[in-house]
């Protein structure tokens, strides 16, 4: 008489249909920072150095440009404190609609000569586009320019950080 053992198979579902930890990405908040002078008037320049993972991804195909004029331009060029501070505002909607879920990136942000430049990499430009309009509705109209372009190896970004001397981690 054969002996008949129990089989027991444990699967952990959860690693089956969930997405690997390899892929998931996780976004670092650590900003640098920096200033430098052209013409004669400040450059400041802030951005994350910690978004190689993202590159890496392939996910983020283009990059999405916000630029702003100031309405009052002080003699330095840089904005007054309190169009600085409603900017800050913008900003802070613009993340909290575009970051909660990765669906874009806020990755350097540099203001001179009567502008802030905001470069953002998306997965998706319409849906980008989409968010942006609900974070920007509760704001009056704004002195903004968007472009847009495919930017797959993130030249934009790594130029930038290398005119800094800096490399993307």
């Amino acid at each position: 008489m054969k002996n008949i053992l129990p089989l027991i198979l444990i699967l952990n579902f959860g690693s089956l249909f969930s997405q690997s930890k390899e892929n998931k990405l996780e976004l670092n908040d650590t900003w640098f920072g920096g200033e430098t002078e052209n013409n004669g008037k400040p450059v400041i320049i802030r951005g994350r150095q910690h978004l190689k993972n993202f590159i890496d991804s392939k996910q983020y195909t283009e990059h999405v440009e916000f630029v702003w004029t100031f309405e009052t331009e002080t003699e330095n060029g840089i904005p007054t404190p309190e169009e600085n501070i409603f900017m800050q505002k913008v900003e802070d909607a613009l993340i909290e609609n575009l970051e909660s879920d990765l669906q874009s990136v806020l990755t350097i942000v540099y203001t001179h000569d009567g502008i802030r430049s905001s470069i953002f990499y998306t997965k998706s430009v319409p849906e980008f586009l989409k968010r942006i309009n609900k974070a920007l509705s509760e704001f009056k109209k704004l002195p903004i320019e968007i472009s847009n372009g495919k930017d797959i190896e993130w030249e934009l970004y790594t130029g930038i950080l290398k005119s800094y001397e800096l490399e993307p981690k």
